[in-house]
């Protein structure tokens, strides 16, 4: 068949108007084609799923099934639980920073409150811990209070599991918040009747009210204890410092070094005073006496003394002979080196005296204190579980399932 193009007007096209044509008329049918198939597809997947059996199954099992589970059991069979809230802070006592205060003054704010808020950690795990569990044990039936046969199946606990399950037990019923900014706990306690609710958020308030307590005092315990080891140290080290003194004096014949030092060299300055008055007198006798006179021979018997006593202090002073037993330069330099380490002794047992006593007054004091603020108060009516909440997302969460379950059936067929 030859058929040949021509315009509206009955002219014939030109070949680049004539494939133009073509290649539209191309696109038509392939689109055309496709929009066939794509309805076709359509409804194949349609008559698919109406044989396909297993669609209603998935559907039972993933949907339905789920779905009346949840609503049965969150509203015809999961017990009422009753919350009872409490909130509390640990606060640092007025002064408490001096007790890290350093020698030189300034302040200790940021030490303070990184000692409140390490307490404010250590209370919350003990009230999740099982000291406290332990301690709560004493003091109240928990294991026939979680245990009671009204409580549902999935939330009662089990008496004869051992400590380490009742702790699991134990916090998903107590839960403990703190606020990062003002470091305020808050503590929910769930049991299934108010008054048991109520008793023991009360009787955790009142532990960790005891812990906080238990805190302060082993720290300003830790602090009485340390500072008294630190003056226990420096009394030793003074006492062996003057012993050493005391020693040192014995075996030099000698109470003060310094003393006896300066005390010669003044004899030894009077000394050679006396010694020029004599050299004077002298020089003015020989002018008029003769050198075998009596006068002249007494001047010069007393410089010649005075000449041997000066040169023997000095000679005790500061002699190099090695047979010299008694050396004062040398006692006097280990003299020098005793009272400077008995000096520095001193001071540093009067610092560590005054750290006692500023640790001992504070130990008398709190350094931080529980403070409550808000009590726990009967609850009147339950708040968990959530009914119509945990039955909603029950229900979306079967819902996904069933979409997941018919997306991997396609996937296999």
């Amino acid at each position: 068949m030859n058929m040949e193009i021509r315009k509206a007007e009955g002219q014939p096209v030109t070949s680049a108007d004539r494939q133009q044509a073509v290649t539209e008329s191309l696109r038509q049918i392939a689109r055309m084609s496709r929009f066939a198939d794509r309805k076709k597809g359509i409804r194949s997947y349609h008559v698919q799923t109406k044989n396909d059996p297993w669609i209603p199954v998935l559907f039972v099992l993933c949907f339905i099934l789920p779905a009346l589970a949840g609503a049965v059991y969150y509203g015809l069979i999961a017990s009422n639980r009753y919350v009872t809230e409490a909130r509390f802070a640990i606060r640092p006592a007025l002064g408490s920073s001096d007790k890290t205060s350093s020698e030189t003054g300034g302040t200790a704010s940021g030490t303070s409150n990184q000692m409140v808020a390490q307490d404010t950690q250590i209370t919350r795990e003990f009230i999740l811990s099982r000291p406290m569990l332990e301690i709560l044990e004493g003091q109240l039936p928990l294991r026939q209070w979680f245990s009671s046969d009204s409580i549902d199946y999935f939330s009662r606990f089990d008496p004869e599991k051992p400590i380490e399950k009742f702790v699991r037990y134990w916090k998903r019923r107590v839960g403990v918040e703190v606020e990062g900014g003002s470091g305020i706990m808050s503590v929910t306690v769930e049991a299934f009747d108010p008054d048991e609710s109520l008793a023991i958020a009360k009787a955790v308030m009142k532990e960790a009210e005891r812990k906080v307590n238990d805190l302060s005092v082993k720290s300003r315990e830790d602090a009485v204890a340390e500072s008294a080891r630190e003056l226990r140290l420096a009394e030793e080290r003074m006492t062996k410092i003057r012993l050493a003194m005391r020693d040192l004096r014995n075996r030099e014949g000698v109470l003060d070094a310094q003393k006896t030092n300066d005390i010669n060299i003044k004899m030894i300055a009077e000394l050679r005073a006396s010694r020029i008055n004599l050299a004077v007198q002298l020089a003015i006798g020989q002018r008029d006496l003769g050198p075998d006179s009596r006068r002249i021979m007494d001047l010069k018997q007393q410089i010649k003394d005075i000449d041997d006593n000066i040169a023997r202090i000095e000679r005790q002073s500061a002699s190099q002979d090695p047979d010299q037993k008694r050396l004062l330069s040398d006692a006097l330099t280990r003299f020098e080196i005793l009272e400077n380490d008995r000096k520095n002794a001193e001071k540093y047992y009067q610092q560590v005296l005054t750290a006692y006593e500023r640790a001992r007054i504070i130990s008398a004091r709190q350094i931080e204190f529980f403070s409550p603020i808000v009590e726990p108060v009967k609850a009147e009516s339950s708040t968990e579980p959530r009914r119509l909440l945990m039955i909603g997302l029950i229900m979306a969460g079967a819902g996904i399932l069933f979409g997941a379950s018919m997306f991997a059936r396609k996937m296999m067929t």
